[in-house]
């Protein structure tokens, strides 16, 4: 029996459409993924040299089947709170196209653009805490412990709100550039890698390289917050102690207190004759502050200097 062409064409179709509705789900068509959630970063920040100003950035992974998006965030939040901008092996940063990757030539990675419109769910940086509105400024390279810091302008971020006030990480910090030793007192500790600061779970603060205008101009703070550093480092032959004082072999830093009275060749010289010193009882009336290295000419004087093993920043 024949069938007319219009009754034919209408049998094959419901025939397909039934083999449509009947086939295994694994045959059906992947969806493509959308776009990942924009990461939002609260303030000017760079990575390395791949600067970053506050807003909203859409993070797009290389690859979807090998790095998720919640994963490329992640990595990108890490990556922010890095203190020196080398990244952890072997992750690169190339700042022409803002693309992170894993290692040379890797399809593990992702890249971030800025959007001009508000977005947000892919994270953000700071995560927790608040950034502080002024920048307290560093202006020598120094260091505490493992973590070099260069002279230059800092952002402190504080790691949770209402633990630790802006004024108080202010005051910490330019104490801790004040130690000798690098070891802080208890209970605080550094990381070198994030250049974190804390006293605890979520109790500290972190530093970084400040970009930008800072929101309050007045500065947080500075280091040296008087005096003056000398030009030229003393050099310790070998390993020392004035006191309770030990000074391992090497350059040091000298600095001049606020007082007058005292020049830069001075305090070379009584540094010198206070390590030929063999019972560590310094002459009369100076003293000395093993913790920060302080030397001073009478307790509560503004007459001294303070000695710090040299490093470059």
């Amino acid at each position: 029996m024949r069938f007319p062409f219009s009754s034919l064409r209408l049998a094959l179709l419901v025939a397909v459409l039934g083999a449509v509705t009947l086939a295994p789900a694994s045959t059906a068509t992947a969806q493509t993924p959308g776009p990942c959630p924009s990461f939002q970063v609260l303030h000017d920040d760079h990575i390395g040299r791949l600067s970053l100003p506050a807003g909203n950035y859409a993070v797009t992974p290389l690859d979807l089947s090998r790095l998720s998006c919640a994963s490329a965030s992640d990595l990108f939040r890490q990556f922010l709170e890095d203190f020196n901008g080398r990244l952890p092996s072997p992750w690169i940063v190339n700042p022409a196209t803002a693309t992170f990757a894993r290692g040379s030539g890797s399809s593990v990675g992702f890249r971030v653009a800025r959007l001009g419109a508000a977005g947000g769910g892919g994270g953000q940086h700071p995560a927790t805490g608040t950034s502080c509105p002024a920048f307290f400024t560093v202006e020598h390279n120094d260091h505490v412990g493992q973590l070099r810091i260069p002279a230059g302008r800092y952002r402190l971020t504080l790691l949770a709100e209402g633990r630790l006030s802006c004024a108080r990480a202010s005051r910490l910090f330019a104490s801790f550039l004040q130690d000798f030793d690098g070891r802080l007192p208890r209970p605080w500790v550094v990381d070198a890698e994030t250049g974190t600061f804390s006293a605890g779970r979520n109790v500290g603060f972190r530093i970084k390289r400040a970009d930008g205008t800072p929101p309050l101009p007045t500065p947080a703070g500075n280091h040296p917050g008087s005096g003056r550093l000398c030009t030229s480092t003393f050099r310790v032959l070998h390993r020392d102690r004035i006191g309770a004082l030990r000074l391992p072999a090497g350059n040091y830093l000298i600095t001049l207190s606020s007082g007058r009275g005292l020049t830069c060749a001075r305090a070379s010289r009584l540094f010198r004759s206070f390590l030929n010193d063999t019972d560590g009882r310094l002459a009369s009336p100076w003293v000395l502050r093993a913790a920060t290295g302080t030397f001073t000419r009478g307790r509560g004087s503004k007459t001294g200097f303070r000695v710090k093993p040299a490093r470059s920043g």
